[in-house]
């Protein structure tokens, strides 16, 4: 039978307190999405005198919710795929062939990730705008295939620690690169592939600085950037901005909460790899 230490009681409970205080935002956001205007203003904390789900009405039809809601899906599905492929492929080059170019393409990226992607706005604006990518789905799709660096230096890690076996039998069958890439060494990457996918597509649904700047037009904006243009300039009704701010995080959530196990079982593989 465990026996609780003063050290024990004392962790349990300084992480119940500090549980406690990140639950406070979600539970006004549940609680105020049920309440009008003047309950939210008088009362932030208080329960709401009726249950009306009117609010929600409101907010489906004033951020056109299903509409944004499949651009959103659309691109951080074809981006979280693109970011797989991408990521996967360059990852097999550089963690099965040792040369200078390798070794360069590797620190190249690297350096790369270092940089704040705040830095090049300027240049990337430009770039996009000679390409006719700007207030296109197209355009936000190639920018959020930057997170293939990152996920190329997980790929890395788990692909070094993996036998060759496999692959030398393939390529003495006659198999080529790209088939023993596709149909042996792919699928024994699905623990990271999963890590890699689910990391971003939150990171790609809940992005907003880069469709705030590359995607102008309301029409393709995704359901984050709804929710800003949803903010007025001298006063708000928060009695149907908190429905929206609710409606534009509940799908990632639920997503989240599906693919946990996915995120601790690829992690754990990931550290037991490395």
């Amino acid at each position: 039978m465990r026996r609780y230490t003063a050290r024990t009681l004392v962790g349990e409970i300084t992480m119940l307190v500090v549980c406690g205080v990140f639950l406070i935002p979600i539970y006004f956001l549940v609680v105020s999405s049920f309440k009008t205007q003047p309950e939210i203003l008088s009362s932030p904390l208080g329960l709401p005198d009726s249950i009306d789900f009117s609010n929600y009405g409101e907010a489906l039809e004033g951020i056109n919710f299903f509409h944004h809601f499949w651009i959103s899906v659309y691109i951080t599905t074809i981006s979280v795929v693109l970011i797989v492929v991408f990521g996967s492929m360059a990852a097999y080059t550089i963690a099965r062939k040792t040369n200078r170019l390798t070794k360069f393409l590797r620190n190249y990226f690297l350096i790369g990730f270092m940089v704040p992607i705040q830095t090049t706005m300027l240049p990337l604006f430009l770039i996009m705008r000679d390409l006719n990518l700007l207030n296109t789905k197209q355009g936000l799709i190639f920018l959020h295939c930057n997170g293939a660096v990152f996920a190329l230096f997980l790929y890395t890690g788990f692909m070094r620690a993996m036998p060759r076996d496999l692959e030398e039998a393939a390529a003495v069958d006659g198999a080529g690169q790209f088939r023993i890439f596709w149909r042996i060494v792919f699928p024994l990457l699905k623990p990271v592939t999963a890590t890699v996918a689910i990391f971003n597509f939150v990171w790609v649904w809940n992005d907003f600085i880069l469709g705030f700047l590359f995607l102008g037009t309301t029409d393709n904006a995704t359901l984050t950037m709804q929710v800003y243009n949803g903010v007025g300039q001298f006063e708000n009704d928060w009695s149907i901005m908190i429905p929206m701010l609710i409606l534009t995080t509940l799908p990632i959530v639920i997503f989240f909460l599906v693919m946990q196990r996915r995120i601790i079982g690829g992690l754990a593989a990931g550290s037991l790899k490395g």
